[in-house]
């Protein structure tokens, strides 16, 4: 009786183990990265490219770089939304040449307008706002040509609906073929926030409600996982993988962009000895060969910012995510 005992404890033990390692860690293979490279990748490009005149040699380089790399979705800055939503003119006054002239060489690129500002600038509460921002979005999707808007409001969080309604109203006003991208901070599973909010405060945090609420009028979704403050190479690689997974798991039928930092400013939250090209590529690679990941809705890796790109990191973006 004492060894059936034993046994029947052990079985429970190692059944514990297995379920524990499949649905929490996660059982993993080892592809390389061009396995799950779908082509579908993206960047965030200065506002120069549509604030100035480029000659056709210019933007010929731009576009035969980012066709080299296999980018095929471009979050082109042509903002600031100013503080009652609209956006100056000035601010993008080459963009019909810049993008008559792109998809020359290349058309199946497609550029979205980049429009950002930082929350406590804009009151989003306000509905006439919220209509300039909309008219906005018309013109440059459908006067101007873009192939759709990329919203970049920092911070937004759960309960910011005035926010939601700034993508509902935009949807309500874009053609289906017009896409509407959003930029949000990490994602922070909702059981962790209940499990340490009595030791730690979090603040315009990013869980399963933003991320689906901003799901059901955004066709693209890209999460920004850099600005942590971590200076830990393996940790950081860690968050970057576990975003992989847990975001791609979390939709269906969404694009999902996991963006990676290439500047290397020195501040608190950000150490470019840690959060850099090769980290980050190296902990979606490694997201994307874990069980617990969705491939289906992983769209590609996202790079920020397009101008701080140096020769020796596309060297890396090429080796381990197009070799």
């Amino acid at each position: 009786m004492r060894s059936l005992w034993k046994i029947t404890i052990f079985g429970i033990i190692f059944t514990g183990v297995v379920l524990l390692w499949i649905f929490v860690i996660g059982v993993s293979s080892n592809q390389p990265g061009s396995f799950f490279n779908k082509e579908h990748n993206a960047v965030w490009l200065g506002h120069q490219w549509v604030g100035e005149s480029k000659t056709d040699a210019e933007i010929q380089k731009l576009v035969n770089t980012l066709s080299r790399h296999q980018i095929d979705t471009v979050f082109v800055h042509s903002g600031p939304l100013t503080e009652d939503g609209t956006v100056d003119p000035e601010t993008y006054k080459y963009s019909v040449d810049f993008l008559d002239t792109a998809r020359t060489f290349d058309d199946q690129i497609q550029y979205q307008a980049w429009l950002g500002q930082i929350r406590s600038k804009i009151d989003l509460s306000d509905p006439d706002i919220r209509h300039n921002i909309s008219n906005e979005a018309i013109t440059f999707s459908q006067l101007i040509g873009f192939d759709g808007i990329h919203f970049d409001i920092e911070p937004v969080w759960d309960e910011d609906t005035d926010f939601i309604k700034v993508l509902e109203e935009t949807r309500a006003v874009l053609p289906d073929e017009k896409k509407i991208s959003v930029a949000l901070a990490e994602f922070i599973p909702e059981n962790l926030i209940w499990f340490l909010e009595g030791i730690h405060e979090f603040k315009n945090y990013n869980s399963e409600v933003n991320y689906q609420n901003v799901a059901e009028y955004a066709d693209q979704i890209v999460v920004m996982v850099y600005d942590t403050g971590i200076n830990r190479d393996w940790l950081y690689r860690w968050l970057v993988q576990e975003q992989t997974i847990r975001l791609t798991d979390l939709f269906d039928e969404k694009e999902v962009f996991i963006g990676i930092p290439a500047y290397e400013e020195l501040k608190p939250e950000f150490d470019p000895e840690t959060e850099n090209i090769k980290t980050g590529l190296e902990g979606i690679v490694g997201g994307l060969n874990n069980i617990r990941s969705n491939e289906d809705n992983f769209a590609g890796v996202a790079i920020y910012p397009y101008w701080e790109i140096e020769d020796d990191e596309w060297e890396i973006y090429t080796k381990l995510w197009q070799k």
